[in-house]
């Protein structure tokens, strides 16, 4: 009997992390606090003007106010950390043997290979991504079309038209290579316009690019 028990208990779902500093924040329905344990596939969540901060093995992650995600793991081999963002805003502080990838409305995000990462991710609605490279190339794709956006402050638009390609300006935008009608273009916006008085940081000043961690201070309420 204890033999067929065993053999049909439950998987053991994967611990990811820990709470590092929580504020009108949840991990399901439950109220967030400093030390909670964040587990593989639960939905964590802020109020307006809240915050949540993550850390996870060379990984901080922070989640701004009225934002919401869902951490687990990427399919394939690489093992690599999954943040699907719902909404809102997701900062993540990548050390070079990090993998995570951050998926928002259909695109993916993750940090070019090897090199330490700081970078913020803000979905403005269904076609519109603002995305924050402060630290680190990233590499964006979507639909099936890839490109590496370098260090620098982004309006991303999905499936634009050609009106909003044109309106862009050829000096601002950059898109996919080859092809007529791009999936996505990159328009290069001022920081101060981007996110107000600049990205939350979540590494101190003093740490090694190596070692990504919280910083004392919460992030402002938008980008």
């Amino acid at each position: 009997m204890a033999s067929l028990l065993a053999g049909t208990a439950p998987a053991k779902i994967a611990s990811l992390g820990m709470v590092m500093h929580a504020e009108r924040a949840h991990i399901g329905e439950a109220e967030a606090s400093a030390g909670s344990t964040i587990f593989e596939g639960e939905r964590l969540s802020t109020e307006a003007g809240g915050i949540l901060r993550i850390s996870i093995p060379a990984l901080t992650l922070q989640l701004g106010g009225h934002s919401s995600v869902v951490l687990g793991y990427a399919a394939g081999p690489e093992g690599n950390m999954l943040a699907e963002l719902a909404y809102g805003t997701l900062v993540f502080s990548a050390a070079p043997t990090a993998a995570i990838v951050v998926a928002a409305n259909e695109a993916v995000v993750r940090p070019a290979p090897n090199a330490p990462t700081v970078a913020q991710v803000w979905i403005v609605n269904g076609k519109e991504l603002r995305i924050y490279a402060q630290r680190g190339a990233l590499e964006f794709s979507y639909h099936g079309e890839s490109q590496t956006m370098p260090e620098g402050n982004y309006r991303v638009v999905l499936d634009p038209s050609e009106r909003e390609v044109a309106a862009a300006g050829s000096g601002q935008t950059t898109k996919p290579p080859g092809k007529h009608s791009p999936t996505f273009i990159f328009v290069a916006i001022a920081v101060a316009v981007a996110v107000g008085i600049g990205i939350p940081l979540i590494m101190h000043a003093s740490e090694s690019p190596d070692r990504p961690g919280p910083s004392p201070s919460p992030p402002p309420n938008k980008p």
